[in-house]
């Protein structure tokens, strides 16, 4: 089942459409509008620099693929033949896990277009360990974001929508209090990627996202009826 969702995502046209939305994205950041760096120029400062917009950037082109991986399903009829061979839990845990791969397929993508871009426009050296570094904290700061894209697509229709509003009211607003957006998956993104603040609270709380999220997630998508 997980190389059926990755198939589903992976076609000509869907690929041409995120991955031309990333690359359209960083050239408009790093090529046409880049600031004009007036000191030295290092791989650690353009890639910090460019994180700074990336972790808006891809949970926002994350949200609509987490909603039509569930409602696709529904609504073409697939849920039910699925059903008929896989407990619903093994059917969630893949789509989750195809959702971990394809979020993980984007972030290399990106990478390697900055790279390019850093070779191209700047000459400089590539530090693949830290590329892949930054790559693989990125993915598990993602994480809390996709259960909660997930939990939304498993109640709501219109999922991609509320899924932004989620994410970008709630979540990277700075209109809320401090307190409140340092126990928010934000912590994850800003304090702990951007910021390199990884303590044991952050820790604790990534792990009761995760497992308290996974346990809603499981138990909404067992009760959903299955209405298509």
């Amino acid at each position: 089942m997980i190389k059926n969702e990755l198939i589903k995502f992976f076609t000509p046209l869907k690929t041409s459409i995120y991955g031309g939305i990333i690359l359209i994205f960083i050239l408009i950041s790093d090529v046409i509008f880049a600031d004009v760096p007036s000191g030295i120029v290092t791989f650690h400062d353009l890639l910090y620099g460019d994180m700074k917009s990336l972790v808006f950037m891809i949970p926002i082109i994350l949200a609509p693929i987490v909603s039509e991986v569930f409602t696709y399903d529904y609504e073409c009829g697939c849920m039910k033949f699925f059903l008929i061979y896989k407990k619903r839990e093994k059917v969630l845990f893949y789509k989750i896990f195809s959702l971990i791969l394809i979020t993980g397929t984007l972030i290399i993508f990106t990478f390697v277009i900055l790279n390019t871009v850093y070779i191209a426009k700047f000459g400089i050296q590539i530090n693949i360990l830290e590329d892949i570094k930054m790559s693989i904290m990125f993915l598990v700061a993602l994480i809390p974001i996709l259960l909660i894209y997930v939990l939304i697509s498993i109640l709501c229709k219109s999922s991609t929508i509320v899924s932004l509003l989620i994410f970008l009211l709630p979540i990277m607003s700075d209109f809320i209090p401090k307190t409140i957006g340092e126990i928010t998956p934000r912590r994850f993104l800003w304090n702990c990627l951007l910021e390199k603040q990884v303590d044991t609270f952050s820790i604790i709380l990534f792990l009761i996202y995760t497992v308290v999220f996974i346990l809603f997630n499981v138990k909404l998508f067992i009760k959903k009826e299955l209405t298509h």
